[in-house]
């Protein structure tokens, strides 16, 4: 058996473009912080890295006229992204270097002389939106105020950016800025609507974009840039479309859509009905990206058992085949066949709803009494389990426990109507919902009912903290990261740019005051008796670490049974390969003294 830390060396791969030519493919590539890789086509061994930072890669572009290439990192997850450029030939330079602001990409303009980005550097509560010249570096500052702004297009013209205002999971608006004056043009809604992947219509007059309005799924629109009138082009009936890209002659479109947290890759005509690609691992699918000649779609593939990896679908004969892999043996002395894919069920919740998730059983053998077993939960809330690669739910099983992975009300890909069940003074359902998926697993075959733990990260280890403390006589042990403690003092600390957006689902400070009262778990910390790990990284710029030192002191006030593990160089979640191995063993270690 590998020891629990090895899983970490697992590598994955992310964000593929292609060159100019079509003949390289440059891409992300690494097990923890990954890296900028050149790919050439007709040589494969000869792939290269091209950066060697000491951070996370988190995006790579390539400017539409050549191949210079552009990406982000941050420090030590702290998410104040600098940007950076590669010219071919060249080294790496930095575009942005102030570590006090985030930087957030959002589109090159379609001469490549210049870049749209949102930043808070003017105030650190406000993602403004800018403007930079590539060759001399100077901005211009095109919008102010207050929010949270992702620039996701440039017009073919030149003229005008496409902005997506995001005030909370369940409500975005869309506008349109023009690039020489800063006319701002919102695009006008009928009411609450969700927004992503919008970019301009090839003739420049509406938009296309995955879009909610009028239904509770998301679907391919065309939307009226004036009116805001939304004239479907793709959505199947009760799923979310989740990605779209058009090919460059205008011929091809692909679409992933969400079927239950798998990912269905759709290729055809434009206009016509679109067969499902065969042949990828049953999983997620992600990151389109075109050859300049339409002739290749290179995206990312992954299943439960498959870490991610570089495909392509081939236009000449509709078949995808796997172009890099990465190796679990080589990389980490695992072999695959240990890996073990979950299977969706679903159980009633106190009301009687159908709760969705996944379940899956160790490959080791059962022992007197039945598997031990962790429900693990999701974060977000606005987020869903999916048929994904988990290194750490794969050490779980590994480790000789069951898993079950809830997908209760206030996840994404069951509808708008599901996110929003949970919203601000709702939440309780969100907590039923687990109760009730404790009470399923409790009676399943070969599951050791009195053996059940807990675990969960950020809004996840709220549910944690929330369901230990109000249901302490269920769990035998459980296991949180950066989850919240307070709600008052997770909205007063965490950062400017998001406290707002965060505010308009968990409830405002000084109107809901008696919701954020009720569940704010360090209330009743008193009566926890699980044993609990608890751990934070000091950069997490999303749920500051005073809450779980706040947490943990209220432990241990109470002579309460905890472990604290704090990480000096982590943000909101542990990435670097260090931190993997370290929280690894430590939830291991945690699981087998106490469950």
């Amino acid at each position: 058996m590998p020891a629990p830390s090895d899983l970490a060396a697992i590598g994955a791969a992310a964000s593929p473009v292609f060159s100019r030519d079509g003949r390289t493919l440059f891409h992300l590539r690494g097990a923890g912080l990954p890296q900028v890789w050149a790919l050439p086509l007709d040589d494969p061994a000869a792939a290269r890295a091209l950066s060697h930072h000491a951070e996370k890669v988190a995006f790579l572009r390539r400017m539409p006229t050549d191949d210079r290439l552009l990406w982000g990192i941050d420090a030590g997850g702290d998410e104040r992204q600098q940007l950076w450029l590669l010219e071919p030939g060249g080294v790496p330079r930095t575009l942005t270097a102030d570590p006090r602001v985030s930087h957030d990409f959002g589109a090159i303009s379609p001469d490549g002389t210049q870049i749209a980005y949102s930043a808070n550097d003017r105030d650190e509560g406000c993602c403004d939106v800018l403007v930079m010249e590539l060759a001399s570096g100077l901005r211009r500052r095109l919008l102010e105020g207050p929010g949270e702004r992702l620039v996701t297009a440039w017009s073919s013209s030149g003229d005008r950016l496409a902005v997506i205002e995001d005030r909370s999971s369940s409500e975005q608006s869309l506008l349109l800025i023009d690039v020489l004056d800063g006319a701002v043009h919102a695009v006008p809604q009928p009411g609450p609507t969700r927004y992503a992947a919008a970019r301009f219509a090839a003739d420049g007059a509406a938009l296309l974009a995955l879009t909610d309005q009028g239904g509770m799924f998301m679907q391919l629109c065309r939307l009226d840039a004036r009116t805001g009138a939304a004239t479907p082009l793709f959505g199947p009936r009760e799923r979310d479309v989740e990605a779209w890209s058009l090919s460059p002659d205008g011929v091809l479109l692909a679409t992933i859509e969400n079927d239950r947290g798998y990912a269905l890759l759709r290729v055809g005509a434009l206009g016509e009905e679109r067969p499902v690609a065969t042949g990828l691992p049953a999983g997620i699918v992600g990151d389109l990206a075109w050859s300049p000649d339409s002739a290749r779609l290179a995206f990312t593939a992954q299943g439960p058992t498959v870490p991610p990896g570089i495909w392509a679908w081939e236009r000449a004969s509709g078949v995808a085949s796997c172009l890099w892999q990465p190796d679990a043996e080589a990389d980490a002395g695992i072999d695959p066949a240990r890996f073990v894919a979950p299977r969706l069920v679903s159980w009633p919740s106190g009301d009687g709803t159908a709760i969705p998730g996944w379940f899956a059983t160790p490959l080791t053998a059962q022992p007197p009494g039945g598997y031990p077993a962790v429900i693990w939960v999701h974060g977000g809330p606005a987020a869903q389990v999916r048929a994904d690669f988990r290194r750490d739910i794969q050490m779980l099983l590994d480790q000789g426990y069951a898993v079950l992975m809830p997908n209760v009300r206030g996840s994404t890909g069951y509808g708008r109507a599901w996110m929003e069940a949970d919203d601000i003074g709702c939440r309780d359902v969100a907590i039923a919902d687990l109760v009730a998926a404790r009470g399923w697993l409790a009676v399943q075959p070969g599951i050791a009912p009195e053996r059940i733990g807990l675990m969960g990260q950020s809004y996840g280890g709220w549910m944690v903290l929330a369901a230990i403390t109000r249901h302490p006589e269920l769990w035998r042990a459980a296991v949180e990261y950066y989850g919240i403690a307070d709600w008052f003092t997770m909205l007063r600390d965490t950062g400017p740019w998001r406290r707002d957006h965060r505010a308009r689902e968990y409830g405002v400070p000084g109107r809901d005051d008696a919701v954020l009262e009720a569940l704010s778990p360090i209330r009743r910390a008193a009566a926890v008796t699980a044993p609990l790990l608890i751990a934070h990284g000091e950069r997490d710029p999303r749920v500051p670490i005073g809450e779980s030192e706040r947490f943990v002191a209220a432990l241990r006030e109470h002579r309460k049974r905890v472990r604290y593990e704090r990480f000096a160089y982590a943000g909101h979640g542990f990435i670097r390969p260090e931190h993997r191995r370290r929280i690894f063993a430590a939830v291991a270690a945690h699981f087998a003294d106490h469950l």
